[in-house]
Formats: C-alpha cells, sequence, structure tokens
C-alpha cells in the first residue's frame, strides 16, 4: 500500500526496534558479505548528480516526488501513480519513503524486504534519480539500496551518534551516494555538518529556523511551501 502524506522527522523507538527486527531477518537470508559480492555483479550505477540538482542563480529547484511505500504495495498502481505523475508534471526525481512499513513488524515469505522492490521497480521504469528515504541504522541497509537501485539515500540524524552518523556517510560514498542527512533542529544539523554532510533534508517545520544557520556549501531539501534557499523541493 501506498501513502502520499508528508514525511515525519518524529522516528518512535518501536520504529527503530521493528527496523531492527526486519534487517535481522534479511540479514539471516543475505548476510553482509554475501551481499556486498552481489553488488558487484549489479547494473545499477548512481545517476543522482549534485551539480545538475545544485540551484543556480534565479533557476528554480528541482523537484522530487515522495511516494511513501509500505510493504505489499500495489505494484500496478504504484506504477500508473509514477509514470502519470512524471508525464503531467515538471519532475526531475523521485522520493520513494519507506519508513511507514517499519509501524508494524511486516517481511516477505522469504524474509526479504518487499517494500525495497519499489525501487527496483521503478528503476526499471524511469530515468528519473530515486533517492531512497529509510531508518538507516548501518552500512548493510546502504548495500541493499545499492542493490536495488537507488540513486541516493535520505538518513534520519535524530537516530545516530556523530560518529555513526560518520561511518554511514562514509560507507555510504564508497558506494557512489552522497547521501542526504535529515535535520530537525540545531543540535542535529550541527551533527550532521561535523559529520561530513554536504546535503540537507529539513522539513518544513524547521526550515525557518535553520535556514540561516546552514553553510552556503550545503544543498538543501525541503518540503517547505516555500522553495527560498532550498535546491530540491519535496512534493507531496
Amino acid at each position: 500500500m501506498m501513502k502520499q502524506n508528508a514525511a515525519q522527522s518524529h522516528i518512535t523507538k518501536e520504529q527503530i526496534q521493528n527496523a531492527k527486527v526486519m534487517i535481522h531477518a534479511r540479514k539471516s537470508v543475505i548476510d553482509f558479505d554475501t551481499l556486498g559480492r552481489t553488488l558487484a555483479y549489479s547494473p545499477y550505477l548512481s545517476r543522482f548528480e549534485v551539480e545538475a540538482f545544485t540551484r543556480k542563480g534565479d533557476d528554480k529547484p528541482k523537484i522530487a516526488k515522495r511516494f511513501s511505500i509500505q510493504a505489499h504495495f500495489d505494484e500496478v498502481l504504484f506504477l500508473q501513480e509514477a509514470s502519470d505523475y512524471a508525464q503531467s508534471k515538471d519532475n526531475d526525481a523521485f522520493l520513494l519513503d519507506l519508513r511507514a512499513q517499519y509501524e508494524k513488524i511486516q517481511s516477505s515469505e522469504n524474509g526479504l524486504d518487499t517494500a525495497l522492490e519499489s525501487i527496483s521497480l521503478l528503476r526499471r521504469h524511469s530515468t528519473l534519480p530515486i533517492i531512497h528515504a529509510d531508518i538507516f541504522l548501518e552500512p548493510y541497509q546502504i548495500l541493499e539500496s545499492a542493490l536495488f537501485g537507488a540513486d541516493n539515500v535520505l538518513i534520519p540524524c535524530a537516530i545516530h551518534s556523530k560518529d555513526s552518523l560518520s561511518d554511514l556517510l562514509h560507507f555510504a560514498r564508497k558506494l557512489g551516494f552522497e547521501p542526504c542527512i535529515e535535520v530537525s533542529d540545531k543540535a542535529e544539523l550541527k551533527k550532521a555538518i561535523f559529520s561530513g554532510a554536504s546535503m540537507l533534508y529539513i522539513p518544513q517545520n524547521a526550515l525557518d529556523e535553520l535556514l540561516s544557520l546552514v553553510p552556503n556549501t550545503q544543498m538543501i531539501m525541503s518540503d517547505h511551501s516555500s522553495d527560498y534557499g532550498v535546491d530540491i523541493v519535496i512534493i507531496n
């Protein structure tokens, strides 16, 4: 199933625990080393070019359409909606938000995450870059994202220490990603910057407070109604 609501920056302890359970189930089927070797045969390379999505002068910001994906989503409906939007709207990328699946334990019969399949499905049918938003807790998930065909990842800052966030950033860059870090307050903004982030997602309820504090070198994504200072606008 799909929802078209805005992303919620608040992630609960229950969602984190559910994510850990689901990751453990997937790792019991395919371990980290095997997944890494599988990635070597992947046909997918990142199509997200930072320079192309950086706003210049009076140019309009790029547009990314968000789809919130739950486990056991309707593949036909999803592709139809994505295709219709790409053809009828000015759209430069897709943001697939998989965090809704952690509201309760979800898994397929073989232990794999069916929500991840939305990434490879869209990748096969669209030339637009795909940004994968998730409760990213460990490098294994970044590997999965690359394997399923994501072009970039959106990592929530709130659930990480400075060191763990820095480690995820480093690992993601080894796979060709330039990760976007979600920040919702000053403390998270500071943590993200000192962890080495160069791309930020700031939710609409935090943009007014944080925008003036963001270094000019940072690329900014937001779902705020105003595109002032924003490089990529997320449409819900």
